[in-house]
């Protein structure tokens, strides 16, 4: 009978065995750490990326703040201006102002009216007066409602019946009356070289409810 030893060839197909295992742990372990490296970079990368874009952002951030505090001061700087230019438009109106309402009053005063004080606090205006009649009475506040819009709420304060004795004539029945009314500042030239008609116009001042 013949008889093989076939230890060393298994020994040696182990052997075997294990260098292409070692070898494929090799090969793995080298290819796990170019993974890594490659996505340790691209993280790297987009971390650097994102800083970059989060710095850039604050910087806009930054630069509109200081742009929106520039136009807050630039509205506050017009408001002023506007409302200087507003004091100097009244100032002017207001220059011209006593002669408008005396020649108004006169354009609408009724033949039978006669106004026997006049005073004047901003643009509301107070009238005492005498009326022949209650109609003369009506017909004057009719014409301060009329007057091209120059009287603003004419108010009938007091009205009462009241009898004149006339030096060397015959009694007369009169109506004593007080009126109030809101007398308008008027729109000024837009420029000096373009002027507009001159209009009456609503002050803030004087407008109460």
């Amino acid at each position: 009978m013949i008889y093989f030893n076939l230890l060393p060839h298994r020994e040696e197909s182990r052997s075997l065995q294990r260098d292409q295992f070692n070898k494929s742990m090799i090969l793995v372990t080298i290819l796990a750490s170019i993974t890594a490296f490659v996505i340790y970079g691209a993280l790297g990368t987009s971390l650097d990326a994102q800083h970059q874009n989060q710095d850039t952002l604050e910087q806009e951030i930054k630069r509109y703040e200081k742009q929106i505090i520039e136009i807050k001061d630039l509205e506050s700087q017009i408001t002023s201006l506007l409302a200087r230019q507003k004091a100097v438009e009244d100032i002017q109106s207001d220059r011209n102002s006593p002669v408008r309402l005396l020649s108004e009053l006169v354009k609408n005063t009724p033949k039978d009216v006669v106004i026997t004080k006049l005073s004047q606090k901003d643009q509301d205006i107070t009238m005492e007066g005498i009326a022949k009649s209650n109609e003369n009475l009506s017909e004057f506040l009719d014409n301060l409602g009329k007057s091209e819009g120059w009287f603003s709420k004419p108010d009938l304060v007091v009205s009462s019946a009241e009898n004149l004795l006339p030096a060397g004539r015959a009694q007369i029945s009169t109506y004593k009356f007080t009126v109030k009314a809101t007398f308008l500042r008027a729109v000024q030239p837009v420029s000096p070289g373009n002027a507009v008609p001159t209009k009456p116009v609503a002050s803030q001042t004087s407008d109460k409810g």
